[in-house]
């Protein structure tokens, strides 16, 4: 299940941000076992640091910005939420996932599969 997700098996017309959420946990757990592995190079990892202090630095410019969205009925109340958790965490983490070689990142997604 987590292979299609990864490799590209996705469905047209699927869901993408609901798959997402679901795997949320996985994608961490994998952002952080390759982070760690040392078969994964250094200037790799270097990108991943890079894309996420950007990431950080434009969620904190979003949220103290005062302009805001709480004239739209639902997303007003869920906008600060979703936009810094996802700026956050997935364009970094899933750049640094797509560039880690293949063989590595398959190797430990069949781990976290198999919940080890």
């Amino acid at each position: 299940m987590m292979n299609s997700f990864f490799f590209g098996g996705n469905k047209p017309g699927s869901f993408r941000l609901f798959r997402l959420l679901l795997h949320l946990p996985n994608f961490v757990k994998l952002t952080w076992r390759l982070f760690v592995d040392e078969r994964v190079p250094i200037y790799r990892k270097a990108i991943l640091i890079l894309a996420e202090l950007l990431a950080v630095i434009f969620a904190v410019a979003y949220l103290v910005n005062p302009l805001d969205f709480d004239f739209i009925p639902i997303f007003g109340r869920i906008d600060d939420l979703l936009i810094g958790a996802f700026v956050i965490l997935v364009p970094g983490a899933w750049l640094f996932i797509r560039l880690s070689p293949e063989d590595i990142v398959r190797e430990h997604v069949e781990r976290i599969s198999r919940g080890e």
